[in-house]
């Protein structure tokens, strides 16, 4: 399982996909082979690696990774971290009625991308939502990118304000953003959705209201009328498997990461 917040991201996440030829009648399973780069090692030595013994994965760098919280720990970093957010927002707007929603965890992740295993887990932590927005979002995304800046985060990456991808134009991510969020100018968006990040870690914040500036579509699924919320969410490695994953990526340092083989 992986969970990629868009870096706007960085962060894009990555297609589920499979290169799969039936099996039923003998056909050998056909795949991409894995990308191989040589290198020249400290005695002038050629040196072919394959990617395919990567320990990480294209999208996170290692060094952002070992500074994360191990696996054992992720989560309880997750909850402090969503418990001095909401103690800002409550100072801010007092009387919100939170809950929780969305079983949190971390999940292994099926390869590295180029055919490989992966020592990366997935952290996605219990979202803490609640069913009503302050008015003023602008302020109320001052309180929270405030907060987010004492835990270490980078302040909120929106989607509505992304660049266009390589398959767009210009035209073409305008309308992807009025159909996704209402309008072009955010003040008459009906909902905003953005990810700060800290190295692998990152936090995803969603505000919601139907009735908030062009209003939601008719075919809009929103969960309910007003939403806020807050997910923490990271990539992150098993203190049993951090040596061998120092060991693993150290012979790939510096080299450009090739376009992954397999999703």
């Amino acid at each position: 399982m992986r969970t990629i917040p868009a870096r706007l991201p960085r962060r894009s996440s990555a297609a589920l996909a499979a290169l799969l030829v039936a099996a039923t009648t003998g056909c050998a399973l056909l795949s991409t082979p894995s990308p191989t780069t040589t290198v020249t090692d400290a005695s002038g030595r050629e040196v072919t690696l394959s990617w395919a013994d990567y320990p990480g994965d294209p999208y996170v760098e290692p060094a952002e990774v070992l500074a994360a919280p191990r696996a054992e720990h992720a989560e309880a970093v997750a909850e402090a971290q969503l418990t001095e957010l909401r103690a800002a927002i409550d100072a801010h707007a007092p009387g919100l009625a939170w809950e929780r929603a969305l079983e949190g965890g971390v999940y292994p992740h099926d390869g590295n991308g180029y055919g490989g295993p992966t020592a990366h887990r997935t952290l996605n932590a219990t979202e803490l939502h609640a069913a009503d927005v302050p008015e003023d979002w602008p302020a109320l995304v001052t309180v929270i990118e405030a907060e987010l800046a004492e835990l270490g985060y980078g302040p909120i990456e929106w989607e509505f304000e992304r660049e266009p991808f390589e398959h767009e134009t210009p035209a073409e991510r305008d309308a992807a953003v009025v159909e996704g969020f209402g309008a072009l100018e955010p003040e008459r968006m009906w909902q905003w959705l953005g990810t700060a990040h800290d190295g692998a870690m990152w936090v995803t914040v969603m505000l919601v209201d139907v009735d908030r500036g062009v209003g939601a579509p008719p075919d809009a699924e929103p969960g309910s009328p007003e939403r806020l919320g807050l997910m923490v969410g990271g990539t992150v490695i098993a203190a049993a498997d951090e040596q061998a994953y120092r060991d693993g990526v150290a012979p790939f340092e510096g080299l450009e990461h090739p376009e992954p083989t397999e999703s």
